[in-house]
């Protein structure tokens, strides 16, 4: 991290001396003024909106939308500004964080919800909160500049959520997202339209975590995340959506940026196609973490790199092409050293080797009929892992070389018949082919004669207390899934607004098929107070990796969700809103393998999984958020849940694995823009403030934010250990996770700094995660001489970074 830093102050002392004479083409243009443009449409039916007003907050500047719904504000100072879009008959929407850069473009996209005027029609506040589209509740939407400056996340999609109150996470070292009282693998991933699997590099078969998300965030115009209960056009996950909107390129010049951060090292070009009928938007990032891990004299080196790209291409007015595309590869060598501790016991530490890539893409037709719009999607998904565990002599304990692929073709759309009446609908085909290669080796357990108690090194084996074979995973699934769903919108009167929607989905590899309902309710209680209801029957097909892993699980069926919301949402002003939220889940057709079923701790079954599990989630969330409208920025979230999973060894429930309960965190920024101070301007010309800028908290925008997290602790089963059989087990009497870990909490500051030149800016950022270095438990490795060891989470880390737009 040294390194990491000391790169960055040379490239912003280099870029803030260089920059102290003007170039000729900055004298021939305001080097201090940047554009404003972008597309305003109806959210319902993304018909362009005319006759928008379009206003810079705090200025005179402004603008109204085209016939196409086009707007574009010329010479607008370069900074932060809030952008207010207003039309009769429309919700008043306000952007904030809108930045305009030095000789730049800056796209900006907004949907206007209509409103139902009635004579009676109670009176609609101008807002900054979005909602995503026929989300009624537990929804969230955030824009690129929200992520990028968020603390502790890295830049981070996933870690960003991490914050939401429904959301918990797992350990540091991964984003999964886990959502109320859930597990890994339950969320649905969408990049405009397009399914991936696991957007991140080292993702693990079955889940939707990893160390480092692939998705670049300077690709994102806005994320939209649903925790629950979510739309009947999204299925086949349990839990949770994440629905990313990526931005458009520039159609005007070609632009380009640099950055380097936690996610690699990496460069974005974009620009206008050939004859101005489309844009294209490409990056490329490579991990430099290797240099810096290298130095600290460590042997486990990940090494990785991404390539993302968008283009869009308009066919006529009403017809364009998206086309996206995302990949990365993945390495990594884990070897460890053998150590011999006091009593001469030598541990046999696994070493691993993984290799693994990954790519999706596909291409989106758009249309615009009369009253609504479509999409049609054909993309491809593709996963590889190839993982080699072995000992110190180079014997393998396991292999996996496995394959999956996901070819799909759907269909969405959107109809309003009348303001008050709206028509969704959707069908989908997915092509699976997953080629599973997996080996362990056979085991034994021995009965061990203890020589000396104090010796665990003298122990010799005196007899075989259980034998198991090697297990052996060489399937493919060749399949189909198939899914529809309809919903039906109506809005009877302003106050109330009525989603009902179906859902059918079927797997013909197991032959299952299933139909759930969707019922969403919203009335608004005053101009600023809403009610709203949801409740769904949400079904997850099993993993590709589960059906495989025994014959007996060709027939695995869905995991059910049946879930019920109920919430209460107020408008305190334009930039603060408040949620309370209560929530029932309930879990059932949960694959478990077969050896949960019964009390004996030998028990394996070779993968057997068994569609026997359940369980169920119940809780209170609340939720401040104060936008920023002005310098200020913060949210505060707390929710009290409890989890639980059914024993089915003694028929009762037990705590289950992400059952916290209580969850706290508090998130705050302040900006301040020095660029228009005279003073600052004074400090600038200062040929020391050029060379030591880097180590000085000031910048033509500098922004301190700082995130405070609390978990209660993670329940667990402490195993207890046979020094007989050199081994740790949970008795056939013992209950599951009646302990828990103590608690977690860390505290997260960040430091971002905006410096603006003539046609170009640069951002950097200090992130500090877990500044007061609290050993947070994650859990604890039990080895085979009978000691313990904690295994700990992020401890103190610094992160810096950098990106300059030109």
């Amino acid at each position: 991290m040294q390194k990491m830093l000391v790169t960055i102050a040379i490239i912003l002392s280099a870029s803030l001396t260089l920059a102290d004479e003007p170039s000729q083409s900055e004298s021939q243009h305001n080097p201090q003024t940047g554009e404003l443009y972008g597309h305003v449409v109806d959210k319902a039916t993304h018909q362009p909106l005319p006759g928008v007003s379009v206003l810079v907050e705090g200025s005179r500047l402004g603008a109204s939308t085209d016939i196409d719904g086009k707007f574009r504000i010329e010479r607008v100072p370069v900074g932060s500004h809030n952008l207010r879009f207003m039309m009769i008959g429309y919700e008043t929407l306000i952007k904030s964080n809108v930045v305009a850069n030095p000789g730049r473009e800056t796209r900006v996209e907004a949907e206007l919800r209509e409103v139902v005027l009635e004579m009676e029609a109670i009176r609609v506040r101008a807002s900054f909160f979005e909602k995503a589209r026929d989300a009624v509740v537990t929804t969230r939407t955030m824009d690129f500049e929200e992520i990028r400056q968020d603390p502790g996340s890295s830049e981070d999609i996933q870690r960003v959520m991490q914050a939401l109150p429904s959301v918990v996470s797992g350990s540091d070292q991964m984003n999964e997202i886990i959502v109320r009282g859930g597990i890994p693998g339950e969320n649905l991933f969408l990049l405009d339209t397009i399914e991936i699997p696991n957007p991140n590099h080292f993702g693990q078969q079955g889940t939707g975590g990893g160390p480092i998300s692939m998705i670049n965030t300077h690709f994102v115009r806005e994320v939209n995340f649903m925790a629950g209960a979510f739309p009947a056009k999204y299925g086949d996950k349990v839990s949770s959506v994440m629905d990313i909107a990526l931005r458009e390129g520039c159609r005007k010049r070609m632009e380009g940026s640099f950055d380097l951060g936690m996610a690699g090292a990496g460069g974005l070009f974009e620009g206008p196609l050939a004859g101005g009928k489309g844009s294209y938007l490409l990056s490329a990032r490579k991990s430099f973490l290797d240099l810096i891990i290298a130095s600290w004299g460590l042997t486990a080196v990940p090494r990785y790199y991404n390539l993302q790209g968008k283009v869009v291409y308009d066919l006529n007015d009403n017809n364009k092409l998206l086309i996206n595309a995302i990949c990365g590869n993945d390495r990594i060598t884990i070897e460890h050293e053998e150590e011999e501790d006091a009593t001469g016991y030598v541990a046999e530490e696994e070493n691993v080797r993984a290799r693994s890539h990954q790519y999706a893409g596909g291409v989106t037709l758009r249309s615009l009929w009369s009253k609504g719009f479509s999409d049609l999607t054909i993309s491809r998904a593709l996963n590889y892992w190839d993982t080699f565990v072995y000992d110190a002599s180079g014997d393998p304990y396991y292999t996996n070389k496995s394959t999956e692929v996901e070819n799909t073709a759907k269909f969405d759309g959107v109809f309003q018949f009348s303001k008050a009446h709206e028509l969704s609908a959707g069908v989908s085909y997915k092509q699976v082919h997953a080629d599973h290669n997996m080996w362990a080796e056979a085991d034994t357990l021995f009965v061990w004669d203890v020589a000396d108690p104090d010796s665990f090194h003298l122990d010799t084996v005196k007899d075989t207390l259980k034998t198991y074979e090697d297990w052996e995973d060489n399937e493919e699934v060749h399949s189909g899934k198939m899914a529809a769903y309809a919903q039906y919108k109506w809005r009877p009167g302003s106050r109330i607004t009525v989603n009902l929607g179906l859902r059918y989905d079927r797997f013909a590899y197991t032959g299952h098929a299933h139909v759930g309902p969707r019922v969403g309710l919203s009335y608004a209680l005053t101009p600023n107070t809403t009610l709203n209801a949801a409740y769904g029957d949400h079904y997850q097909s099993p993993d590709y990796v589960e059906l495989t892993a025994h014959p007996k699980n060709e027939t695995l069926d869905y995991k059910r969700t049946r879930q019920t919301v109920f919430g209460l949402e107020h408008l305190f002003r334009e930039d603060t809103k408040g949620t309370i939220e209560v929530y029932y889940k309930k879990y059932s057709g949960v694959p478990i393998p077969r050896s949960w079923t019964t009390p004996d701790p030998f028990d394996s079954f070779q993968g057997e999984l068994l569609n026997e599990g359940k369980g169920d989630a119940q809780g209170i969330e609340f939720f401040l958020q104060r936008k920023m409208s002005g310098n200020f920025q913060g949210t505060l979230s707390y929710s009290y849940s409890r989890s639980r999973a059914f024993d089915l060894r003694f028929g009762e429930y037990y705590n289950w694995d992400y059952d916290y309960r209580h969850v706290f965190t508090a998130i705050s920024s302040y900006r301040w823009k020095l660029m228009q101070r005279k003073w600052y301007q004074r400090l600038k010309e200062k040929r020391l403030y050029k060379i030591f800028a880097w180590i000085i908290p000031l910048a033509d925008e500098t922004v301190v934010s700082f995130r405070w997290r609390y978990l209660g602790g993670r329940p667990y089963t402490e195993p207890n250990y046979h020094r007989e059989w050199h081994t740790w087990i949970t008795e056939a009497d013992q209950k599951m996770n009646t302990q828990r870990y103590p608690v977690y909490h860390r505290l997260d500051i960040r430091l971002d700094r905006r410096f603006m030149f003539g046609g170009w800016n640069m951002v950097t950022y200090l992130d500090i995660q877990n500044v007061y270095n609290r050993d947070n438990i994650w859990g604890v490795q039990y080895k085979e001489n009978g000691k313990t060891e904690d295994v700990l989470q992020f401890r103190g880390f610094p992160i810096g970074g950098l990106a300059i737009e030109f």
